[in-house]
């Protein structure tokens, strides 16, 4: 005696409506028990008594669906939901009780375009060529046939020219089919292939010299918007080392799991023009050719008390803690308040940087692609037309 597998997030129906005990498929319906099984025509064998769905009732050969967050069983007639659109339409089903309208609710498939047809579009199969708003290709001129019908014959539309008739509709039809199907035309204008090379036209009268002015310009501008970024991807490495650090100093015994662990040479993370001179110190150098944090080769002499983290005049560093290359240069309070989170706090900040860094340089590619696009246009009908300026002299 088989029954469907249960499969999480699918609504299959089952085929028989006898099922082995302590076993239900995703959704299953009532008939008649398979020929030729043990037990044929016993109704005990075929009546669970539960208890599901909102009623807390038995399955009493109703056609049921079972809920994809709790996996209760529910007759359709509870949850107000028919056998048909049951097990053709439902993606998830999630009952009432588990509906919080957020996360968790009810998903349907798109249904067929041809209207009052209840069957899903083919929209969810694996060939993108296969792909219809209809669940059929009978539907698919089904809905041409209505569309067509909409419009007046020949006959009809005598006195009127322009009006597009069925017999014209249809001749564009066949002949665009003939062709291999519809398809857009070409752009009157703006084909010309071969016109540009890195951005810059092959020919010349093509751009303006303000035109040339703007490209220049913003193309500068999006090189130093990529410098950006390489930069605040390097802040990332430095937080990334940083933690490293101090994970390995917890390993090592040096640090408890409250320690804060924060590294001085953190400060100019997030300020890009002191980060880039810190880059040029021997000290970002000699970090960045290491390609890791380790003690640092000078000392922090900033003595604030926001920061105190500093190796020389602080109350809050020890000798050892200064002398000890494991955890010099890094803050070693417990549940330090000024640096707390920092590491998640201040990768936070640099992806957010990056972001908008990365935003503003595609929108400046944008403009150039725009501008390319229309002075390409204006050239090509220049070409077509073969217009020209003379210049008199006031002579």
């Amino acid at each position: 005696m088989r029954s469907a597998p249960k499969k999480r997030g699918t609504a299959a129906t089952k085929k028989s409506s006898k099922k082995a005990k302590g076993s239900k498929s995703k959704a299953k319906s009532t008939g008649t028990s398979e020929k030729g099984g043990e037990n044929e025509g016993s109704s005990d064998d075929e009546t669970d008594n539960g208890p599901y769905c909102l009623c807390r009732g038995p399955d009493d050969h109703r056609w049921m669906i079972s809920c994809d967050v709790c996996e209760d069983w529910f007759h359709g007639e509870c949850v107000d939901l028919s056998k048909e659109i049951g097990e053709k339409l439902v993606e998830r089903f999630v009952c009432p009780n588990c509906t919080d309208g957020k996360k968790n609710y009810t998903k349907y498939r798109k249904t067929c375009a041809l209207p009052n047809c209840k069957h899903p579009a083919r929209l969810y199969t694996k060939a993108l060529k296969d792909r219809s708003v209809f669940c059929c290709n009978d539907h698919c001129d089904a809905w041409w046939v209505s569309r067509i019908s909409t419009l007046p014959t020949k006959a009809a539309s005598k006195s009127a020219l322009e009006v597009l008739t069925q017999e014209d509709l249809i001749g564009l039809l066949i002949a665009t089919a003939d062709k291999g199907g519809w398809k857009l035309g070409d752009k009157p204008f703006g084909n010309i292939e071969g016109l540009w090379a890195n951005g810059l036209p092959t020919r010349p009268d093509v751009l303006s010299e303000e035109e040339q002015a703007f490209l220049q310009a913003s193309s500068a501008e999006r090189l130093a918007l990529g410098n950006e970024i390489v930069q605040y991807k390097k802040m990332m490495q430095l937080l990334d080392w940083a933690n490293s650090r101090r994970q390995a100093a917890l390993e090592a015994g040096k640090f408890t799991k409250d320690s804060c662990g924060y590294d001085w040479r953190l400060d100019t993370v997030s300020v890009r023009s002191q980060f880039a001179a810190w880059l040029d110190t021997p000290e970002g150098q000699a970090v960045f050719k290491a390609g890791k944090l380790e003690a640092p080769i000078t000392t922090n002499t900033n003595n604030t008390d926001n920061h105190n983290t500093t190796a020389t005049t602080t109350n809050h560093v020890s000798a050892e803690h200064m002398a000890d290359p494991a955890i010099r240069g890094t803050c070693d309070r417990k549940r330090c308040k000024p640096h707390a989170g920092w590491y998640k706090l201040l990768m936070g900040v640099v992806r957010v940087l990056i972001k908008e860094t990365a935003t503003a340089a595609a929108a400046k590619l944008e403009a150039e692609e725009a501008m390319r696009t229309a002075a390409e246009a204006r050239y090509e009908r220049r070409q077509l037309e073969n217009n020209y300026v003379e210049v008199l002299s006031e002579d």
